[in-house]
């Protein structure tokens, strides 16, 4: 497909226009294009903000805790990727990557356990897949030099909760990753509230969850300009709910991840339908749900050190192939084999 005419979603809003091919990249028009190969509704290119892809090699778990799947040292995840041969690992992943290409997202920002090891794998998984991975590195161990070398070749740090490492250690950390002029980010306040006075003063420049956050932790975050992912397919299997009203009142970027891989293929497109089902219209509009999935993602991915302008506004696009009537509520009931590609030599 070198070209898609219907209605293109730019600022919240739906207007007519068309998208096409234009000497190797792709050029919006506000006009129809009556020629053009297919019509539909046009979507810049989704961020899928928050990933965990090394567990895809997992089948999804019976019910349990946050706890006892993902906590580390020993939560079952951590277990299994202890044992996990790299070639296992590396084609889950790969598997992954391929079905994020084909579901109309271009970057995903994933924490990377295991190390360098765990950094060096997924870059492998990455390779060709069409999508940017933006790496998250985790230590394994607060040695300095380990850190250093993450920073190398990661493009920030990412922890899963304030209890992971001592908390000097933590703030060491953070002050050097924000030397390199990389990002730090973290879980926050999941399974249960953590002290949001010691999350602020690690100067994150990303936060996930936040399912537990009081109205004050959510007002001190919104006047910190710190963006928050939200995960409701991962948090409904965990019985959570974020209170993604009250972020959104309180001034927050909102932007949606998919979590562990094990628990939620990473689509965005599915994480905007769970969060519909999560909140009724009344809390959450159509409109308000497909700007966090698609405007929101985009800003935070664009705000980032060392990242700054990596997604550029009209960067990137994939058609739904669906009726135009009520483009939010269509947005919101498409699913991946619904989503048409640009030809432009790419390959999941």
């Amino acid at each position: 497909m070198k070209s898609a005419s219907g209605l293109v979603y730019t600022e919240g809003r739906f207007i007519e226009g068309s998208v096409s091919m234009s000497k190797g990249r792709l050029k919006l028009s506000p006009k129809q294009n009556g020629d053009a190969d297919t019509h539909g509704i046009i979507l810049p290119k989704s961020v899928n903000c928050h990933t965990h892809l090394g567990d895809a090699f997992m089948e999804k778990p019976k019910k349990c805790t946050v706890e006892e799947l993902v906590a580390p040292p020993n939560g079952l995840k951590h277990r299994m990727l202890r044992k996990v041969s790299e070639d296992t690992q590396v084609r889950a992943m790969a598997g992954a990557t391929s079905a994020m290409f084909l579901s109309g997202t271009s970057h995903f920002i994933d924490f990377r356990e295991s190390g360098l090891e765990g950094a060096r794998r997924l870059l492998m998984a990455s390779l060709g897949s069409g999508v940017t991975p933006v790496i998250l590195g985790r230590p394994d161990s607060d040695n300095v030099d380990e850190v250093s070398a993450l920073l190398n070749v990661c493009d920030g740090i990412g922890f899963s909760a304030l209890s992971d490492l001592d908390y000097r250690t933590l703030e060491r950390i953070s002050d050097q990753t924000r030397a390199q002029d990389r990002v730090f980010a973290l879980h926050a306040s999941e399974a249960k509230r953590e002290d949001f006075g010691m999350i602020l003063n690690l100067k994150p420049d990303l936060l996930v969850h936040m399912v537990r956050a009081t109205a004050d932790d959510l007002e001190a975050c919104a006047q910190a300009k710190v963006p928050v992912a939200v995960c409701p397919t991962s948090n409904a299997f965990f019985g959570l709910v974020p209170p993604v009203r009250e972020m959104l009142d309180a001034g927050i970027t909102v932007c949606l991840g998919t979590d562990n891989a094990m628990l939620a293929p990473p689509c965005i497109l599915d994480e905007a339908r769970s969060l519909r089902a999560m909140f009724g219209e009344a809390e959450l509009s159509d409109g308000e749900i497909v700007s966090i999935a698609f405007e929101g993602g985009r800003k935070v991915l664009n705000s980032l050190p060392g990242l700054r302008g990596a997604y550029l506004e009209h960067g990137d696009f994939f058609v739904l192939e669906s009726p135009l009537d009520d483009p939010f509520k269509r947005v919101l009931e498409a699913k991946a084999e619904n989503v048409r590609l640009f030809d432009r030599g790419e390959t999941p």
